[in-house]
């Protein structure tokens, strides 16, 4: 009985009567709802908190989108939700959304230009507000087409500078160049770089010129491969032909993201090759289980749920009306020093 007076309670709650019973304003609610929090005291935002409890009150998004002719909905437009880097991107996007009142929306394109387009019209079709997009990058002409458009956009990860959208980035120079000194460092003289496809990908772009600048004036041996993750026969040809070619203990594989980094150690654990003796494993992203295999795998680690924060936040402050130009917000890269590049010993 209780919980059909609680329901019928529930169904009767407006704004008007969580602001009533809190003893504050509607515009205090509502900036509670939109989550500005910092406008609040504490013994309001608490006060405010019991009674939405209380009430079991839910705000009508709804109504409040038409009435401010918003739909409350963001789209994530991701391009390989199988890639923990981008699942870290979207918990941080998400918790800014839920702070804030918004929805959000996932697609995954699996790196599919095609599917990249479908999940845009999907998106547009539910009129979103705001759109962040982890792009392809053969898609730049469609994509301009929403710089004409009222849906404020931020690209995460890659960069399409000509669409003039901000951008929320690793700084893939710093962070190559962080891992291709502490490699010189250590003494190895020949180091293969293995990439997933390059062209069009800003992040790739960056991080391969970055390794072929850096050593293409000193006495090593450094080579750049693109893989293709489908094709691991391939993958595991071309690490036999380095491993054939590069003397024991003075070589090292460099793997561009963390899902060639994952790859990259199977395949050489099924050759019966040790990391940190016989070659030197290093690569972007680290992961949860990158401290314990081996020696334990160096890593170069990018500040992804901040990345996520920081492009929602942008998008939310588009939306709200900042008119600035586009920004460009690079973090940095970490290197993580673990025992799977240790000094070369002659």
């Amino acid at each position: 009985m209780e919980n059909k007076r609680q329901k019928k309670q529930s169904d009767r709650a407006t704004i008007s009567d969580v602001a009533r019973l809190a003893g504050v304003s509607k515009t205090t609610i509502s900036r509670y709802l939109s989550g500005k929090y910092h406008m609040l005291s504490d013994s309001t935002l608490n006060r405010i908190e019991k009674v939405i409890a209380e009430l079991n009150y839910r705000p009508n998004k709804m109504a409040r989108g038409l009435k401010r002719d918003r739909s409350y909905l963001i789209g994530m437009v991701i391009a390989d939700i199988t890639n923990p880097f981008s699942t870290a991107i979207l918990r941080g996007a998400e918790d800014v959304c839920k702070q804030r009142g918004y929805s959000l929306m996932v697609c995954n394109t699996d790196n599919d230009p095609a599917k990249e387009r479908e999940y845009i019209f999907m998106l547009q079709s539910h009129r979103i507000d705001g759109l962040i997009i982890n792009t392809t990058g053969r898609n730049n002409k469609f994509l301009q087409e929403l710089a004409t458009e009222k849906t404020a956009v931020v690209l995460v990860d890659r960069k399409v500078p000509e669409l003039g959208f901000d951008t929320v980035t690793l700084d893939n120079e710093q962070a190559m160049a962080a891992g291709v000194n502490h490699l010189l460092a250590r003494g190895y003289k020949h180091i293969a770089l293995f990439s997933e496809s390059i062209a069009g990908v800003s992040s790739r772009e960056e991080r391969v010129r970055t390794f072929q600048n850096m050593l293409s004036d000193r006495e090593v041996s450094a080579e750049v491969h693109e893989i293709d993750l489908r094709e691991l026969r391939e993958f595991s040809l071309l690490l036999d032909e380095f491993f054939q070619k590069a003397p024991k203990g003075k070589r090292a594989v460099f793997a561009a993201n963390g899902v060639i980094l994952l790859k990259t150690i199977h395949l050489i654990q099924e050759k019966g090759i040790e990391i940190g003796k016989d070659v030197a494993v290093l690569g972007f992203d680290d992961m949860e289980w990158a401290p314990l295999i081996g020696p334990g795998i160096t890593t170069l680690a990018q500040p992804t749920y901040e990345m996520g924060v920081t492009a929602m936040k942008r998008v939310l402050e588009r939306i709200d009306g900042d008119r600035s130009p586009a920004q460009n917000i690079a973090f940095s890269g970490q290197l993580l020093v673990r025992g799977s590049a240790p000094e070369v010993r002659d």
